[in-house]
């Protein structure tokens, strides 16, 4: 459960290297964690770098206790101020709870060199004890560092032995294998912004007491060891995922384009579909029996254009609303005219 050590420049030629780290953690009898972190920091530039500061996650029913910072042969006083600003009083530090995180402030100056830093604190909480093994599953490395690491290692030791051991992501480069009584884990070039996890199973017959731990009923090695293997698997799956789209380039960039064509073309059709169309009045009548509103014939046409004068449609229109006012009388006739030169009739119905 390794938060990020984060060294705070003021200067933007200054830069910092994270060249090695090396973690050692101890189950105790009683299931409780103890963390040891020795952090190897390399500094470039000038004015010093006055401060460090990690954050170590801490969740439910985990409880964390710092038991000291020191350098070398130097301990660092308790004492020192818990706000990321420079200055300070040099080889002290300072310990916050921020509500699910525990800060930790160290003091010091340093610039052009390379320093290594240990850190020390206590887990309550983070083993959990089944019946038949206890299974500590700790982050040696956190994912909130901005620099890469150049090489990880850590090991974990506890009652009774190591029973299995598992490291993740098995993306990154490195290994775990159990010597002795002891699960070692050994990592390079780990990417920034990337977790590291160690996980040790010892059998729960070790441990004299359980005040460390939490406790879960029933056994816990076999469904520890089908997690495992189904993250293993899962992770082989997408390995030959990757291998396959990378074999098929082509093909992966057809899958590529129509995965962001497709979308594409289905927003541009539910936005036509809402906004592009006359919107639907709910009225199915074809033709209307008389007119909707009592506005004379004469301006309507005009209304509609916004403009303009009046012509024939206008006249014809106000003469068959006279005619359906009953002020002018009209009925249906039918004549005859020539075409083609007279050479043919033919009927035309009409009013009269």
């Amino acid at each position: 459960m390794l938060a990020a050590l984060a060294l705070a420049p003021v200067a933007s030629a200054r830069s910092y290297d994270l060249a090695s780290a090396d973690v050692r953690v101890e189950v105790l009898a009683n299931g409780a964690v103890s963390v040891e972190e020795d952090i190897q920091v390399s500094f470039f530039g000038s004015p010093p770098f006055t401060y460090g500061f990690r954050e170590i996650p801490v969740r439910s029913g985990e409880r964390v206790e710092v038991l000291g910072v020191s350098e070398g042969g130097q301990t660092f006083r308790p004492g020192a101020s818990t706000e990321l600003e420079p200055g300070g009083l040099t080889g002290t530090y300072g310990v916050k709870d921020l509500g699910g995180r525990l800060r930790v402030v160290w003091r010091f100056a340093a610039a052009d060199e390379t320093r290594t830093f240990t850190i020390r604190y206590r887990f309550t909480g983070l083993a959990v004890g089944y019946d038949d093994v206890v299974d500590v599953n700790l982050q040696v490395w956190g994912d909130e560092w901005e620099q890469r690491l150049g090489r990880l290692t850590a090991v974990t030791a506890g009652p009774g032995g190591v029973v299995r051991a598992w490291g993740h992501p098995v993306w990154v480069r490195g290994d775990v294998t159990v010597v002795g009584d002891s699960a070692r884990l050994r990592a390079v070039d780990v990417p920034a912004s990337q977790f590291v996890e160690l996980r040790a199973v010892f059998p729960r017959e070790a441990f004299s007491s359980a005040t460390g731990m939490r406790l879960e009923d029933g056994p816990g090695l076999d469904t520890i060891v089908a997690e495992e293997q189904a993250d293993a698997d899962q992770a082989h799956e997408d390995s030959e995922q990757i291998d396959e789209l990378k074999a098929h380039p082509f093909r992966t960039a057809l899958i590529v384009l129509l995965l962001g064509t497709i979308p594409a073309f289905l927003v541009a059709g539910l936005v036509f579909w809402h906004w592009g169309r006359e919107p639907n009045t709910g009225y199915d009548r074809e033709y209307e029996q008389e007119p909707p509103t009592d506005t004379p014939p004469a301006l309507v046409p005009t209304l509609v254009r916004q403009g303009g004068e009046a012509g024939s449609f206008e006249f014809t229109a106000t003469l068959f609303d006279l005619v359906r006012r009953g002020v002018f009388r009209s009925s249906p006739t039918v004549t005859e005219r020539s075409i083609w030169g007279g050479l043919r009739r033919e009927k035309v119905n009409d009013l009269e």
